[in-house]
């Protein structure tokens, strides 16, 4: 079994323990709305979705850039019966491949801070449906100053200057503008504050509308809504 593969059935096995109220936090949160479609962005191994196929009739859709995208997972849904109602896509979150207004409801749940910010908000809002909600939950600059406490006493040169690089590229962005994702710096994480979050959301035509339950100052959870 490779990395992935592991990644994968670790991932759905700890989602399983989590208590009800976690599980199901976002399926929850837009009951009311009857979602018939369902997006998760940089799905990872599908786990946010499953609350999905399971208390309502949508069709859930998960797309990451990983190359064993959703082999484990697509196991574990068929044998629940859901295989006539989701599918796993390997597409980046800046380049989405589906038509304008497409879905009801679309999650990213700490992808964000991989992706080019502004593109995929671009894209997350032209597949939005109008009044459809998008739960967005990103990494904060106190996540990674939580990290430096954490590994301040490691000795371990390589995990302190991670979350330093991080805070680094975060601090480019915030200043220039301008998200650094060629060389040195693919693959490495910005953090986003709730300005920023504010400035995009205005600038494609969405707006925050409250916070999950799950928010906190390391990792804020968004509910965005998509006006007229």
């Amino acid at each position: 079994m490779s990395n992935y593969q592991e990644y994968t059935q670790t991932a759905i096995e700890k989602f399983a323990q989590k208590d009800a109220a976690k599980r199901y936090l976002l399926v929850d949160a837009v009951r009311d709305k009857l979602p018939k479609t369902v997006l998760d962005v940089g799905c990872g191994a599908g786990q946010e979705i499953l609350p999905f196929l399971e208390k309502t009739n949508a069709f859930c859709v998960g797309i990451d850039f990983a190359d064993e995208l959703g082999k484990v997972t697509q196991e574990v849904f068929r044998g629940k019966n859901y295989e006539n109602r989701f599918a796993f896509v390997r597409s980046k979150g800046e380049e989405i491949p589906f038509a304008d207004e497409s879905f009801d409801v679309i999650l990213c749940r700490v992808a964000l801070p991989y992706m080019n910010n502004r593109e995929t908000f671009a894209e997350i809002s032209r597949i939005l449906r109008v009044n459809g909600t998008f739960l967005l939950k990103t990494h904060a600059p106190a996540f990674y100053f939580g990290m430096i406490r954490e590994r301040f006493f490691s000795f371990n040169p390589k995990q302190l200057a991670y979350p330093l690089i991080c805070l680094t590229g975060g601090i480019i962005h915030s200043l220039s503008g301008k998200q650094l994702q060629n060389g040195f710096w693919r693959g490495k994480e910005i953090y986003q504050t709730q300005k920023f979050i504010e400035n995009e959301c205005a600038r494609n035509g969405l707006k925050i509308e409250g916070f999950l339950s799950d928010d906190n100052p390391q990792t804020p959870s968004f509910v965005i809504v998509k006006k007229l």
